[in-house]
């Protein structure tokens, strides 16, 4: 995973700058030689593939018993799951935009139908992926997923399956107001943010953008997608606050907000992302001509996993390849076989 590797060459980076070590800890090696790693003390976790039929929180509870996380299984496991996030948000008084879960097709029509625009989501993604812009034409409910414009066809079972120019999207359905200012059809995208925040405080700001938005899936406003990104330096102390509190809502000492705004409506959490063992935060803003030290994410991840550390290293897990799995499993056979010897 070489978007892995790159935040571990910094946040390593970033360690031995201030005369102290993050230790990268490879998953096979960890699987391979499990005591080695009992005494670990604190861990931070980057994505990784556990074993078939392991969860990631026992694999890690298993591998490092001792270990505190930085961001933890949980926090991990609530930000991949969208709808958790969502419930969690709105139980905690965060604004989120106007949300559906329902496993009725024609409850979708009418939010569509109320909203204009909406877009049905993944539960279990990141990035922008497998999101639709739907809407409603000639009485039809149609949906644009970035390639392809589709008649939507929303179904009680069965499985996603493109006939013709038919999209079958089975439930259950997790719909979201698209929030923009749409005057006769004419929308007038809404400002994406993105705070970083580390330890209760927003360390800095990006904003993704389009140039140009030329159909209804550009107003999925994602780098994957094709947006780009520049930084922010001003924000109001309302979005900042919203911004911390979805963070200490899910629980994460490290995570990125995405929030959005228009004219007339938000600031709204759209989503909270994590390192963890399901993602990693995008790091490609690092890429933009403007990028320096202030705006160093690994810098401030690091300060906050030596913060506080009276061992002489902090150590980060990460997947090497598909390797661990077989080891994971021998690993697991030996010890069977010496219970039983």
């Amino acid at each position: 995973m070489p978007f892995v590797e790159t935040a571990v060459r910094d946040l390593c980076r970033a360690a031995t700058a201030r005369g102290a070590a993050v230790d990268p800890v490879e998953l096979e090696d960890a699987v391979a030689n499990p005591q080695r790693y009992r005494d670990v003390a604190k861990l931070y976790v980057l994505p990784f593939d556990a074993p078939i039929g392991e969860k990631p929180a026992a694999v890690l509870r298993s591998l490092f018993p001792n270990a505190v996380c930085v961001n933890g299984p949980a926090a991990h496991d609530l930000c991949w799951d969208k709808i958790a996030t969502q419930e969690r948000l709105v139980d905690r008084g965060v604004p989120v935009p106007d949300t559906l879960v329902t496993a009725d097709p024609s409850e979708v029509e009418d939010f569509v139908r109320q909203h204009d625009f909406a877009i049905l989501k993944e539960r279990y993604s990141c990035a922008g992926q497998g999101h639709v812009v739907m809407w409603l034409e000639n009485g039809r409910l149609m949906g644009d997923n970035g390639s392809h414009q589709h008649r939507m066809m929303l179904v009680n079972q069965g499985r996603r399956e493109l006939v013709d120019d038919r999209l079958y999207y089975p439930g259950p359905f997790y719909v979201q107001r698209l929030v923009a200012a749409v005057r006769e059809r004419l929308v007038d995208a809404g400002q994406v943010l993105r705070a970083y925040v580390v330890d209760n405080e927003v360390r800095f700001w990006t904003e993704r953008y389009r140039d140009r938005y030329e159909r209804p899936s550009d107003w999925i406003v994602n780098v994957h997608r094709g947006a780009k990104y520049r930084f922010v330096l001003n924000v109001s102390e309302e979005t900042k606050k919203i911004a911390l509190r979805a963070a200490e809502a899910v629980g994460a000492r490290v995570a990125a907000v995405d929030m959005i705004r228009s004219g007339s409506a938000g600031p709204y959490v759209l989503e909270v992302d994590t390192d963890g063992c399901h993602m990693l935060i995008d790091r490609q803003f690092k890429e933009i001509p403007d990028y320096r030290d202030f705006f160093d994410l690994d810098r401030y991840v690091a300060d906050a996993l030596l913060r506080e550390v009276e061992t002489p290293a902090v150590h980060v897990l990460r997947a090497r390849d598909d390797r661990s799995e077989r080891r994971f499993e021998k690993s697991k056979s030996r010890k069977v076989d010496r219970s039983n010897s």
